[in-house]
């Protein structure tokens, strides 16, 4: 999920460049496509960001809690023959 979130993000940034570079700032109807691919560009950042802090989280707690395990000994199937 993080990186089609990522791949949004390049594509927002790239279409609001597109946006602000064709555009005219003094009319109001182009201020608006500017302000909407901004607000896109942003939410898919701050998704992409929250994603990959969950991801990190639940990564750390799960290393955290099977790291803590004592391991296993071999079981001796070798000598019960």
């Amino acid at each position: 999920m993080f990186f089609p979130l990522i791949v949004a993000t390049i594509v927002a940034v790239i279409i609001e460049q597109i946006l602000r570079r064709v555009s005219n700032p003094e009319w109001h109807q182009d201020l608006q496509w500017i302000n909407r691919a901004m607000g896109v560009r942003k939410f898919f950042y701050r998704q992409a960001l929250i994603v990959n802090v969950l991801w990190f989280l639940g990564y750390a707690i799960l290393m955290f809690t099977v790291g803590r395990q004592a391991p296993q000994a071999m079981p001796e199937m070798i000598w019960k023959g």
